[in-house]
């Protein structure tokens, strides 16, 4: 009956909400109707709808937005701004939403309204948040609660306790999350706000789920989803499914896990919230492994690793390789097994490397909160000193104002002295930080290129970018399978490394950019991130040289009685377009028909061979070196059948009189 209730409490209410929504497009069209009432109105039905079809909001605040600068209200434009900031961090897009706030603190200033300022900011706060800025979002929430303190506005303070909540619980500190979000239920509960009491319960369920208090969970969570329903919070509503399905699969309560599950997917499926889709499939896959269904739960996780891998979603891509990996084993199939643990290792080899840039910033979160507290302590110091003066002054006998005077010196400088030591502290807790800042710097720079690296850390995100020519090349080893029979996986995973390492030195003496590893497969671009650096020669000789390590490896090892790879490596140039996928678990990635080309090319190539399409020799046929001599020799293949692609023009390609 859990599921039920909510369900039907949502038809219930579904009636008087679509009357009251008719009525406000009533109020809309009306335009005889005063423009301050059809602002109202608007923003309404655009609150609403942003939540339930973020696309609809949006659509719909940009109407008001229209008509807010028409007739030059800057608090309906302040409301439009918010709702389409909201919209477009629901779409993860998190750049368009800062700008957006930035012109709603604008506004707020321009009007003097403090409220909406404190409010402004907590709101930036959450898009920091989501971009892993920990440090910039406790920022803005401290300047956030300094203003709605002075203003006691308790609705601004509840946010804002719930968001310091969101970020204890993003750096794994429940406790402390649990505090913050009971402070910030406390406030709700005063005010009667059933939005903020959703959202809270939501919260310390999940919480409640991390510190294994399974029955706290289910029912905090069953609450929010009730409220949630009432209020029409579609994403809200599929989080907290999705957070109860989990704890009702560790309670042992399968069919209501699957239940609740197959709502949270249903919800974030017409939301097209990928990051809570890829969970969703995963934590149903998880729930058919305990139930030994294991072709279901294989196809379960295999869905959810699609969809994290369309948005790079590390983690969720990692937790779905894990899933498949024992669905495999368990059904038998130990081939593919090994293929989903060799992923799920080079995927948790990434997100280690990401987490010291979590640690960092858990220090830099530290850091801030100290700086608060020594600031907060010499603001105190100060106003005690100027109320002991104030007294001073009052009395009226010399002696005695003197002695005070004596003693309330001695009492700052004893004051003084403490913080001195806390500011010693402090500075050595920044030495700390700074010298892990350079070593996640440096951990940044074996992630993604320089240049993108910098532009990350100066703005806080990167924006993709179009190249119109860019050369890529795609590797795969033949006889894997084979290798894979007849080695250990400590051995094979070892030959792999030592290959990949290789290649790895290539692309740096070739100024080329690696891109990734997939399995086997070995993907790298040239021409990018700086258009000017390398291009289709330099790609075409990396691609001759790495055929030329795997030939003499291949006779190396047979000599000596030990399998080894041969390879095929296809090249194809073109446009596409590369930036960094995610927030946090973050990747450099590239897109385009260019990419799928390219690999035809290395499926369609012969072990052995460099493969080139018909757009890259083009760009390489001519090429010579400094004494005119051709850098490379062609074997036309003629058209070939290209899975998806028809028959392409295809050549051959070693190396000329001009390499030596």
């Amino acid at each position: 009956m859990q599921r039920i209730v909510p369900l039907l409490l949502f038809i219930l209410v579904a009636s008087p909400v679509r009357s009251q929504t008719d009525s406000l497009w009533g109020v809309w069209n009306d335009v005889q109707q005063p423009d301050s009432n059809r602002l109202k109105a608007m923003q309404t039905l655009a609150w609403k709808a942003v939540f339930e079809q973020p696309d609809s909001g949006l659509a719909l605040a940009g109407r008001q937005l229209e008509l807010a600068e028409r007739v030059n209200d800057p608090r309906a434009r302040y409301e439009a701004h918010t709702t389409m900031a909201v919209g477009n961090s629901m779409k993860s897009r998190y750049d368009e939403a800062l700008v957006h706030l930035d012109q709603c603190l604008a506004i707020a200033k321009a009007i003097d309204d403090p409220k909406r300022i404190a409010n402004t900011y907590s709101n930036m706060s959450n898009v920091h948040r989501n971009l892993g800025d920990l440090p910039r979002a406790l920022q803005l929430l401290h300047q956030s609660l300094r203003t709605d303190e002075a203003l006691n506005n308790k609705a601004g303070l509840a946010g804002t306790y719930n968001n310091i909540g969101n970020i204890h619980k993003e750096l794994g500190e429940d406790d402390k999350a649990l505090a913050s979000y009971q402070r910030s239920a406390a406030l709700y509960d005063a005010l009667d706000d059933d939005k903020g009491r959703a959202q809270t319960l939501m919260n310390m369920g999940a919480v409640h789920l991390n510190k294994g208090q399974l029955e706290q969970a289910s029912d905090e969570l069953s609450r929010s989803i009730v409220l949630l329903s009432k209020l029409g919070r579609r994403m809200e509503m599929g989080i907290s499914y999705n957070t109860l399905g989990r704890a009702y699969s560790l309670m042992g309560r399968g069919r209501e896990a699957h239940a609740m599950l197959d709502s949270a997917r249903t919800i974030f499926t017409t939301l097209g919230a990928k990051r809570q889709l890829a969970r969703v499939h995963y934590y149903t896959g998880e729930q058919l492994l305990k139930e030994q269904r294991f072709r279901s739960a294989l196809s379960a996780c295999r869905e959810g690793l699609e969809v994290a891998r369309s948005t790079a979603l590390l983690l969720q891509e990692k937790e779905c390789l894990d899933c498949m990996m024992r669905a495999h084993a368990a059904m038998g199939d130990y081939r593919s097994a090994y293929q989903a643990q060799t992923a799920f290792m080079a995927l948790n080899d990434s997100l280690a490397r990401l987490n010291n840039r979590k640690e960092t910033t858990r220090l830099e979160v530290t850091q801030q909160f100290q700086e608060r507290m020594f600031t907060d302590s010499l603001r105190t110091v100060r106003q005690r000193f100027e109320r002991e003066q104030e007294y001073q002054a009052q009395l009226a006998d010399e002696r005695d104002r003197r002695n005070l005077f004596v003693y309330s010196s001695v009492g700052v400088l004893l004051l003084a002295g403490g913080l001195w030591s806390r500011l010693r502290t402090t500075r050595r807790s920044r030495a700390a930080i700074q010298r892990e800042r350079d070593r996640s710097d440096e951990l940044l720079l074996n992630i993604l290129p320089a240049t993108v690296a910098q532009e990350l850390k100066d703005q806080g995100y990167t924006k993709a970018r179009h190249f119109e020519q860019v050369t890529v090349l795609f590797s795969d080893f033949k006889g894997f399978t084979s290798m894979a029979e007849k080695l250990s996986a400590t051995e094979l995973i070892a030959e792999i490394d030592h290959c990949f390492k290789a290649f790895d030195a290539i692309m740096d003496r070739h100024a080329i950019e690696k891109i990734k590893t997939i399995g086997d497969a070995y993907m790298a671009a040239a021409g990018l991130p700086d258009p000017g650096r390398s291009g289709a020669v330099e790609m075409v000789q990396a691609a001759l040289e790495m055929q030329q390590f795997i030939a003499e490896r291949h006779r190396d090892r047979s000599a000596s009685g030990q399998p080894a790879f041969q390879m095929r490596i296809g090249l194809h140039s073109g446009p596409v377009v590369a930036g960094v996928v995610g927030v946090r678990k973050f990747a450099y990635d590239i897109w385009g028909d260019t990419v799928n080309t390219a690999a035809r090319m290395e499926s369609s190539g012969e072990a052995g061979q460099v493969n080139l399409s018909a757009d890259t020799y083009a760009l390489v046929k001519d090429a010579t070196d400094a004494a005119g001599l051709p850098l490379f020799t062609f074997s036309e293949r003629g058209h070939i059948q290209a899975k998806g692609k028809g028959e392409l023009l295809m050549y051959f390609v070693s190396r000329g009189p001009g390499i030596h």
